[in-house]
């Protein structure tokens, strides 16, 4: 890896056809190299089949509340299950719609089942980062973004994060997307905006000057798998 690497993570694939079309836009004119995809709406098996290889795509958990214990555990292998039948292939990483990933009761439980295949794992601080790492999972270096600015990404801010950036590997989460088809949401407009943003030529060219390499979590060095439940 470069000194200084930059995964550009789109949440959100899989849930709505316009968010769809946004963020396969930002991967073709712009700087994301990775997504995370939910499973189980209407229009996943579509973004799943129809991304192209060359997106790094991650499984984006979606895990209910009242799920604990031994149902958490089940539910994630069933949302990998189904994404790997979906894609045909296991995901770069795990992360979760509303950072379920990282609730009491849950890291542990994802960070298992992580451990176990060999995947990487999206860590939002740094007592993320060290639990994580303490059971053997990889994770990114650093994560830049905030779902509750709306939006979170403006050209300009992205250019002050891309100056920012420290040696090794950093996230940035981003939402890129055009207004939902489908669904109702109030994050809609802002999607447009992250869009243009990381679709924006000065953008590109401040990491080309910066010699930032963009990548994806496939690129990730991971711990090696312990083998329960691993498939030949």
């Amino acid at each position: 890896m470069a000194a200084r690497s930059l995964v550009v993570n789109a949440d959100d694939l899989g849930y709505d056809p316009g968010i769809d079309r946004g963020i396969l836009e930002a991967h073709a004119r712009g700087i994301v190299r990775s997504a995370t995809a939910m499973v189980d709406t209407r229009f996943a098996a579509a973004a799943l089949r129809g991304a192209p290889r060359s997106l790094g795509i991650g499984l984006h958990l979606v895990l209910g509340e009242g799920l604990a214990g031994p149902a958490v555990a089940a539910e994630i292998l069933r949302q990998l299950d189904r994404f790997e039948a979906l894609r045909g292939a296991a995901p770069t990483h795990l992360d979760g719609h509303k950072h379920a990933h990282a609730r009491p009761g849950v890291l542990d439980l994802v960070a298992a089942v992580a451990a176990d295949r060999g995947l990487p794992v999206r860590a939002l601080d740094g007592a993320t980062r060290a639990r994580l790492r303490a059971r053997g999972v990889a994770t990114t270096d650093a994560f830049l973004g905030d779902a509750t600015l709306r939006p979170a990404w403006t050209e300009a801010a992205l250019l002050r994060a891309i100056d920012g950036l420290a040696e090794g590997v950093t996230e940035l989460m981003a939402h890129p997307g055009y207004r939902p088809e489908e669904v109702a949401t109030s994050f809609g407009v802002e999607r447009e905006e992250e869009l243009r943003a990381l679709t924006a030529p000065a953008v590109a060219a401040r990491l080309r000057e910066a010699r930032v390499v963009l990548s994806d979590y496939g690129h990730l060095g991971r711990a090696a798998p312990s083998g329960r439940g691993k498939r030949s």
